[in-house]
């Protein structure tokens, strides 16, 4: 063979190893971006899956904690109830609430304090 076709064959085998090197890179950093993006992927729903558990945990606390109160609100007399409303979700005072309920504050606060727990114990 001549020269010219040594050069030529060369040449070509160059050009060849150049493409299927181009190539391995390629594929390489695709693979490695691909393992990267499942990377992320995985992490992002690992966070979102975390975050829905705590949230269930979280709501079926509450929701246990919310049928305790309910239990216990149904064992109270209706005076007791009304005590615990005006108290609670209304905001008023002891002497307030013995006023509404026709008692001394002494004993609105007694029975706060010794039974139902309710805030503003002045």
């Amino acid at each position: 063979m001549a020269e010219k076709d040594w050069a030529a064959i060369l040449k070509e085998e160059d050009r060849i190893i150049a493409n299927s090197d181009r190539r391995f890179r390629y594929h390489y950093y695709s693979l490695e971006s691909m393992s990267e993006e499942l990377t992320y992927q995985e992490r992002s729903l690992y966070i979102q899956e975390d975050f829905a558990l705590q949230l269930f945990a979280e709501d079926f606390i509450d929701t246990v904690q919310n049928e305790k109160l309910a239990n216990g609100l149904r064992c109270l007399t209706h005076r007791q109830q009304y005590a615990i409303e005006l108290a609670f979700w209304k905001g008023y005072q002891y002497k307030d609430i013995a006023v509404i309920l026709g008692c001394s504050p002494a004993a609105v606060n007694a029975r706060a304090t010794g039974h139902l727990l309710i805030p503003h114990a002045e």
